[in-house]
């Protein structure tokens, strides 16, 4: 069926059960109404109203059937029409970022670009910080913002931030001289900072659960069964820096970088990195 004036005309005359009201809701004439819906009864084969002299119109089965689908059709048309319009006109950012920084940084970064550029549309895909250069390389993502991989073409800006101590304020501090841990199951440098500084004062820590997802991570911190380690700003409510509480030793700061591809980078991308580096700055 693929006259979709002939559809509206039907659909308007379905819906009015009057031809000439039809024509005039269409801007048109009545013989037009009753070609469009002629052409449409020769196509299906079968009659779509019940017309005659001093009876008023109805749709037969057929065409109480029919008009359903009509108005699909023309719904899906019009919806069509607005997604390849959208498209042509839509702006896009595709951010690469790790789970944990989703959760924490770039939510509060998300609300002030919004504030000023409300019409960007924003994709995120995590994964861990060693897997995003690649996604970056392969153009897969726009915008890479995780732990610092080192110096390479395409960094915007690199920001130390301190490893904390993170656990929820219920964790029971009492039974800590032993500080039960919880980390990646592949997160080997945090777990190294973890147990190079408990051996640097003489604590003692074990691993108490590990997981392959940070989502798994977080679940047991917020159990409060162990508390783990991270950026600093990353620490948002309910998770709490416990370091001072639990007397534990100082961690090792690291650096947070966002990456781009400079060829590619338009001023939604640079508005877009402003924002994350404001939201690091303030935690300075």
């Amino acid at each position: 069926m693929r006259d979709l004036n002939a559809l509206e005309s039907f659909v308007v005359a379905a819906e009015t059960l009057n031809f000439s009201l039809a024509a005039e809701l269409r801007n048109t004439v009545q013989s037009a109404i009753s070609a469009h819906v002629r052409k449409l009864e020769d196509e299906l084969g079968c009659i779509l109203f019940t017309r005659g002299r001093g009876r008023p119109m109805h749709l037969t089965p057929e065409g109480e059937a029919f008009v359903i689908y009509a108005r699909r059709i023309l719904g899906l048309s019009d919806e069509a029409v607005k997604a390849v319009r959208g498209a042509r006109t839509l702006r896009r950012i595709r951010l690469g970022t790790t789970v944990t920084l989703a959760m924490s940084v770039v939510t509060q970064a998300l609300r002030q670009f919004a504030q000023v550029e409300p019409d960007v549309q924003i994709h995120i895909q995590c994964e861990r910080s060693d897997a995003l250069l690649a996604l970056l390389d392969a153009g897969e993502i726009d915008v890479a913002f995780m732990m610092d991989q080192g110096r390479r073409p395409g960094r915007d800006f690199v920001e130390s931030t301190a490893l904390v101590w993170v656990g929820v304020a219920e964790f029971d501090k009492t039974s800590a001289q032993e500080v039960p841990l919880v980390f990646l199951t592949d997160g080997r440098d945090l777990r190294g900072y973890a147990f190079e500084a408990l051996d640097r004062v003489g604590r003692t820590g074990f691993l108490a659960h590990l997981s392959p997802h940070p989502i798994g991570v977080r679940a047991f911190v917020l159990a409060g069964l162990a508390i783990t380690v991270m950026p600093q700003t990353a620490v948002v409510p309910p998770l709490v820096n416990l370091g001072s509480a639990l007397e534990l030793p100082r961690l090792k700061d690291v650096a947070l970088s966002l990456y781009h591809d400079p060829r590619k980078a338009g001023q939604d991308v640079k508005l877009f990195s402003r924002a994350i580096h404001d939201q690091l700055a303030t935690e300075v």
